[in-house]
């Protein structure tokens, strides 16, 4: 049985390497490509890609989703913290951990989570208020301000991640009919969405070129890393133990 941590992943599946040991989720990519961001212990950490540097960025509260600024200046990440929100909100913070301040919080429209930063846009969900797990998309500007609904169903919408390069959104869909998880896609307005898996797609992200996928297959016998074009086809399996 592998160890728990994050991995590295050649394009090809051919190459793979545990980085960093520990129960640890959601690495980001720093846009210089140096360093990851990711949650361990609810908190925020980051670490160089050559395994130095290991920094702890957070230190109260239950922190997640961290998400770098297109210059790297910034991280923008969710986090419930005691005496400061009483439901999950956006928060954003230097990339050295200093100046972290509030950017986003709904206390009477629902928790607010699992932002994606591209230029000056930050893509979210938000949970509906007394609806047990349901969600949708919006996006706002870095600041907070503007805040614009994307996706409009009866489904739940999260793990939303856009692309630099098409500024096209990909993103986890659960039917509340038949419970299954897919990958879709959409324009950022909301518009052409077009399903691109159809065996339980669950969390995603973006080629930096915008050309691919990869995904996680969710299925229980399954659980393994694929990777796809962007528009849904050539699918291929990148790892074959359900442990990936």
């Amino acid at each position: 049985m592998p160890n728990d941590g994050i991995y590295l992943i050649s394009p090809d599946g051919e190459q793979l390497q545990l980085w960093h040991q520990g129960i640890a989720d959601s690495p980001a990519w720093s846009p210089c490509g140096q360093w990851l961001a990711f949650s361990q212990g609810a908190q925020i950490w980051k670490k160089k890609i050559d395994g130095d540097s290991l920094t702890q960025l957070t230190f109260e509260g239950r922190n997640f989703f961290p998400a770098w600024s297109s210059n790297g200046d910034w991280i923008a990440y969710d986090a419930i913290i005691i005496g400061e929100t009483t439901l999950y909100a956006l928060w954003k913070m230097k990339f050295d951990g200093s100046d972290k301040f509030l950017i986003s919080y709904k206390p009477g429209e629902g928790a607010v989570r699992m932002p994606h930063w591209v230029g000056d846009t930050i893509i979210h969900i938000r949970y509906k208020q007394g609806v047990f797990f349901s969600s949708e998309i919006f996006s706002m500007n870095s600041e907070g301000g503007n805040e614009t609904r994307i996706t409009f169903n009866e489904s739940t919408d999260y793990y939303p991640k856009i692309s630099s390069i098409h500024k096209k959104i990909a993103f986890t869909s659960q039917s509340q009919a038949t419970r299954l998880h897919q990958i879709w896609s959409m324009e950022i307005d909301g518009s052409n969405l077009k399903q691109l898996t159809n065996t339980h797609g669950y969390r995603c992200d973006w080629s930096p070129c915008g050309n691919y996928i990869v995904y996680t297959d969710a299925r229980s016998e399954n659980g393994r890393l694929w990777i796809m074009n962007a528009n849904g086809s050539n699918k291929r399996q990148l790892t074959f133990e359900h442990h990936f």
